[in-house]
């Protein structure tokens, strides 16, 4: 085996056991809605768009909410980039992120029992596996150090299927038995971030993806929930400007590239 590839449909939550694989690396591509991949000592919160690398001999359970869609893909270790010995979240750039979607479009129109896109699938994954050898191991996921509370989890998923600038707390108080305040410091306590910030980073992380997709900003303003284009516009350069600054701080500090080997 060198490479497999296959994409997986998620009506309800489901989770697997805790396992590792000694013969293949593994990499998670969400395409729409979120997985949690827990380790001994951490939880990433992935989205769609992002793609998680699970090493050699690493144990791991992947927990993915209601609505999700994920490409898994497992490859012998000589066959795609080593990141990382430690679990992560891997750079993706806009041309991956387009075949990934055309890959699940010809899936999802493609019947079980005829695989009539085999050929022309086989083409994007080469196209998206050429782009990963120019990606990075990236340190600024959604991490924590403790599991996370099953109390966020009905807060996440809405916020990963239909993200929504106006969504709060106070609408999912009573169906997770939690005060809306009790709530926040959950998440503080869990990402060491507000609701407030996450849902501004999820909503964001949404635009970015629609952008990057071609979708117009007006489009894109209504779709998430803001009143205006200018508010949405305004919030959106600064994201990309802090997303920029990131990259470049990274980029020219010398202990980046040791801290990923």
């Amino acid at each position: 085996m060198r490479l497999l590839h296959s994409i997986k449909r998620y009506a309800p939550t489901e989770e697997k056991a805790p396992h590792c694989h000694d013969d293949f690396v593994q990499l998670f591509y969400i395409h729409q809605g979120c997985g949690i991949a827990r380790t001994e000592d951490k939880s990433i919160l992935a989205v769609g768009g992002q793609l998680i690398w699970v090493p050699l001999n690493h144990r791991h359970h992947l927990k993915v909410l209601k609505d999700s869609c994920l490409s898994i893909i497992h490859a012998s270790p000589d066959a795609i980039p080593y990141f990382h010995d430690e679990m992560g979240i891997i750079s993706t750039n806009r041309l991956m992120v387009q075949v990934m979607a055309e890959i699940e479009a010809l899936d999802a129109g493609c019947d079980q029992y005829i695989d009539s896109n085999s050929d022309i699938q086989h083409h994007y994954l080469a196209v998206f596996f050429d782009q990963l050898k120019k990606q990075s191991y990236q340190n600024d996921a959604y991490q924590s150090t403790n599991e996370i509370d099953k109390r966020l989890l009905p807060i996440i998923e809405a916020l990963t299927i239909d993200p929504d600038i106006k969504l709060s707390l106070t609408c999912f108080s009573e169906h997770c038995g939690a005060s809306s305040r009790t709530l926040n410091r959950l998440f503080i306590s869990t990402f060491d971030k507000p609701f407030r910030e996450i849902r501004q980073q999820l909503v964001m992380e949404k635009a970015w993806q629609l952008s990057r997709a071609g979708v117009a900003h007006t489009d894109i303003a209504l779709d998430l929930g803001y009143n205006s284009l200018s508010a949405f516009s305004h919030a959106f350069n600064r994201f990309k400007q802090d997303k920029a600054s990131h990259k470049l701080a990274k980029k020219h500090n010398p202990l980046a590239s040791v801290q990923q080997q």
